[in-house]
């Protein structure tokens, strides 16, 4: 029950606030567990690309004025095992996501055993409300709406560099 009322409160503030996961401030120590990349917005993405893929890339290939962008996922070192099992995730930040290009940085952190969510620049500044697409809310309706490959808030699909080299 507790843990019920806890997740609806951060569901509630994430509808309103701005990040709730934390600034990781040692990113350059975590470990590249993921490269891959946000196409440009005048790809045409392959039939058999997954939804979710599909989703992404049209949620987010606006970036780096619609040219694509690099994007990389670090996880720190201690939650490597748990990334590997895709959770559950001891609390803490859990998975960062940076569109290399243009210095945004998705965080995902841990709670309780729930997910927490915010998006920075590369200087620690919130930039949650810079864009419709980087509102946590946006953030926590993806990672319900694909239960299937988003398990304990973190999604796992091929790359979508994966698509490109079949």
């Amino acid at each position: 029950m507790i843990k019920s009322l806890f997740f609806i409160f951060f569901l509630f503030l994430g509808l309103f606030a701005e990040s709730l996961a934390s600034f990781p401030k040692n990113i350059d120590k975590m470990v590249l567990v993921k490269e891959s990349i946000i196409p440009a917005k005048d790809v045409v993405l392959p039939k058999e690309t997954p939804l979710f893929l599909q989703e992404t890339v049209a949620m987010y290939n606006w970036i780096n004025n619609g040219k694509g962008t690099k994007l990389n996922i670090f996880v720190p070192p201690e939650k490597i095992e748990e990334y590997a099992q895709h959770g559950p995730y001891s609390d803490g930040i859990t998975a960062v996501a940076i569109y290399e290009d243009q210095d945004i940085v998705f965080v995902t952190e841990h709670l309780s055993g729930e997910p927490l969510y915010g998006t920075y620049d590369r200087y620690g500044n919130d930039i949650s409300n810079a864009h419709p697409s980087f509102n946590i809310k946006v953030c926590y309706e993806c990672h319900r709406g694909y239960r299937d490959i988003c398990k304990y808030g973190t999604c796992a699909n091929s790359s979508i560099i994966n698509i490109f080299n079949k």
